[in-house]
């Protein structure tokens, strides 16, 4: 009986290897614009990554049925704040904002009671060069971004309902990065494809056919995905190289010590308040 049963299961250990092998390698998708398309990377560990122009996401998949995947995204953090502290900084702090350039993003700094919210960038902001800096005499001991929900607009009318990203310091940092995502990453989803001889197909619509398998993708592309798919964008401690560390022409010691993320919390609120100013402005002549 045990022996028909190890018989059994390795039969359906097989036919699920043998599926796995058969889906994974890199699928192209058009997008008609001149940008180009997507490129579908299916790996046999059961990970995945879209990669198109300006980024990539990445995400989990698994064998639902005999044919039939489900592709999970993985959701990045939207806000991440970074400290650490820098001797050079006397009775000060200095935040590094870079975010995307959304008019309705805003920030609290050192909240007291209700006070309200600041927009990071004035109204029909552009001509953006990033980072800014904020600067503060005396500790930061926290700070707040208010976002829009998804349903901010319902039927084109907006609710007083925002989602509100809250940091707190305990460590003695002075020196600060906001980093924040676009929602192409921190969107989480997922969806179901059907394979069937060389051919995922998304949806009645989206048809995407193999280009190669996964033995025949170049090193260079494989140690990319490989790579992305183990790593965080904004990972739990900031280190020089890294995308969104500071850029110094002739860095020293200090300038390349590496930054740690905080904690963050997440909640709901109503009937917030801004200010009439922004904390930056961004404007060019027409």
């Amino acid at each position: 009986m045990m022996k028909a049963l190890f018989i059994i299961m390795t039969l359906i250990s097989s036919n699920l290897y043998a599926q796995n092998d058969q889906i994974s390698g890199s699928y192209a998708q058009s997008s008609g614009n001149p940008e180009g398309g997507s490129t579908f990377i299916v790996l046999p560990n059961q990970t995945f990554i879209v990669a198109y122009f300006g980024g990539a996401r990445k995400g989990t998949w698994k064998l639902k049925a005999d044919g039939i995947y489900e592709f999970t995204y993985h959701a990045e953090a939207k806000f991440v704040l970074y400290g650490r502290f820098n001797s050079e900084l006397k009775d000060s702090v200095n935040v590094s904002i870079g975010v995307d350039s959304r008019e309705d993003l805003a920030v609290r700094f050192n909240k007291i009671s209700e006070e309200p919210f600041t927009p990071i960038f004035n109204k029909n902001a552009n001509c953006f060069s990033y980072p800014y800096y904020y600067k503060q005499k005396g500790k930061l001991n926290t700070l707040e971004v208010s976002v829009p929900r998804d349903d901010y607009y319902y039927e084109d009318e907006p609710t007083d309902s925002v989602s509100i990203y809250s940091f707190k310091v305990e460590e003695n940092y002075n020196d600060f990065i906001l980093a924040g995502l676009s929602e192409n990453y921190s969107q989480a989803g997922s969806f179901i494809a059907k394979y069937h001889d060389g051919v995922l197909l998304l949806d009645e619509y989206t048809k995407l056919r193999k280009g190669k398998n996964y033995e025949d993708l170049s090193e260079e592309t494989l140690n990319f995905a490989k790579t992305y798919t183990e790593r965080e964008i904004l990972p739990q401690i900031l280190e020089y190289g890294n995308e969104f560390f500071p850029y110094y022409e002739h860095p020293n010691e200090n300038d390349l010590k590496p930054f740690y993320k905080i904690a963050s919390e997440v909640k709901d609120l109503k009937g917030i308040t801004f200010t009439e100013n922004s904390l930056f402005i961004a404007t060019c002549d027409d």
